[in-house]
């Protein structure tokens, strides 16, 4: 057992915070549902896994350079489907739009949000969305900061996946009535993305795993353990 764990491929696995999915801890641990999920993937397929720190922009084009290299919380989207090798579906989410409740804000169409005070995350794929769709925004660096300005009214709208932020707001302790979704920008799967350079049976392995985590139940369970 030794020599098989000393011999099997290790893979870079680049990540960034998103809470439920990713969340970084002290000592360079990290926690969260796409943590857990690549690590019980890993063993099945019988590979190794590290995950160095980078920033999140420079490892997108270091997943595109290093074959034995992927991406975790990694949405997928036509821009980036050429790009890289979808190998495990984690979850799928909705990127939506939230307003706070007490604000008489309705928003309909993509024309109801220009012109508000929209806040996305730092590098996710949610401000690519706004970017393509030529929608002004700002961005904050966690969950937690976009969570307080809209509660605050400093934001008007928080454009996000909806899984992030139903931990969010639950985890700062906010009551759940105080924000609902405004308006559903699309539908999107959250995957551990990999470099198009890895091996095939490298892939495979991954893919399988991640299938077999679906099938069994333990990717549910994962899920649970963060969302109920």
């Amino acid at each position: 057992m030794t020599v098989l764990a000393a011999e099997a491929p290790v893979l870079s696995v680049y990540s960034v915070e998103y809470p439920p999915l990713v969340m970084k801890g002290d000592a360079g641990r990290s926690s969260g549902i796409a943590v857990e999920v690549i690590a019980q993937a890993a063993l099945l397929a019988g590979l190794g896994v590290r995950m160095p720190e980078m920033p999140w922009k420079r490892a997108q084009l270091q997943v595109q350079q290093d074959a034995d290299s992927c991406l975790i919380p990694f949405t997928r989207s036509p821009e980036r489907e050429k790009l890289y090798r979808w190998v495990g579906l984690v979850l799928e989410s909705n990127q939506s739009f939230f307003i706070n409740t007490h604000r008489s804000l309705v928003l309909n169409t993509l024309d109801d949000v220009r012109g508000k005070r929209v806040v996305a995350l730092l590098g996710s794929s949610v401000a690519d969305y706004l970017r393509k769709n030529n929608i002004p925004f700002s961005v904050l660096p966690t969950p937690e900061e976009a969570e307080r300005e809209l509660a605050a009214g400093v934001a008007d709208i928080w454009a996000v996946h909806d899984v992030v932020a139903a931990y969010t707001i639950k985890q700062v302790g906010a009551p759940a009535g105080n924000f609902r979704e405004g308006l559903r920008m699309q539908s999107t799967g959250i995957y551990l993305a990999c470099s198009l350079k890895m091996p095939d049976a490298t892939a495979l392995k991954l893919s399988r795993a991640f299938q077999q985590l679906r099938e069994n139940g333990k990717l549910e369970k994962i899920v649970a353990k963060y969302l109920k």
